[in-house]
């Protein structure tokens, strides 16, 4: 009967541990399957900066009153006001163009009044006004010509620059053309101008301006 009683003792403790060993297995893999999953989720939830491009240059654009910054990869852009110091307006532009300013002159016969022309060899040409309250020259416009062997090539956001055709021009937006000394010129209500080398639809821009110009008519 002792015997019976021992042996009976013995095969519940026996199964008792066995019970025990297997939570234990269990505990381990839930551990290992927490972990695994924490390094997923960690994949996961890297930061959008980790995926973008370092450096992200700014490309100009050309448009009505002002010039924009446009970021390639997002399209994101930032206006350049009129208004801004002639110094600052030139050393943003070098560095945008990846171009030095190729002449900074006054021009004391324009309509408007003397005005200082910054270029560069690209065709483009900003246009500064004295502010006498500020003492100072500021962006108040913005030309672009034809420049030959340029590769240069600036447009607006909807990709109208020098080279493009009228029918490209009336595709995005409202213009009124007429007849001047500078041959078909047109406007937009925005405040955008120009000139085409003709008056068909396949008549190129070959002169685009807006703000304050030095334009003889």
């Amino acid at each position: 009967m002792k015997s019976f009683t021992l042996l009976f003792f013995l095969f519940i403790l026996l199964i008792g541990c066995q019970r025990k060993d297997e939570r234990s297995d269990n505990s381990d893999l839930d551990k290992t399957s927490k972990d695994t999953l924490n390094s997923s989720e960690k994949l996961n939830i890297l930061p959008d900066s980790a995926l973008k491009p370092a450096n992200e240059k700014p490309i100009l654009a050309l448009t009505s009153n002002a010039l924009q910054l446009v970021t390639p990869l997002t399209g994101s852009t930032r206006e350049i006001s009129f208004g801004m110091p002639l110094d600052q307006m030139v050393a943003l532009m070098d560095q945008v163009l990846e171009l030095e300013v190729s002449n900074v002159g006054l021009n004391g016969e324009c309509g408007a009044g003397p005005l200082t022309m910054a270029t560069w060899s690209n065709g483009l040409t900003l246009v500064f006004q004295e502010d006498k309250t500020k003492n100072e020259w500021v962006f108040e416009g913005w030309y672009l010509g034809e420049v030959a062997n340029s590769k240069a090539t600036l447009t607006t956001m909807a990709g109208i620059g020098i080279g493009s055709t009228r029918a490209e021009m009336e595709d995005v937006t409202v213009i009124e053309v007429f007849e001047s000394s500078l041959g078909q010129e047109f406007s937009t209500e925005s405040g955008l101008y120009g000139v085409f080398s003709g008056t068909g639809k396949d008549a190129k821009i070959t002169d685009l301006w807006s703000g304050i110009s030095c334009i003889f008519r």
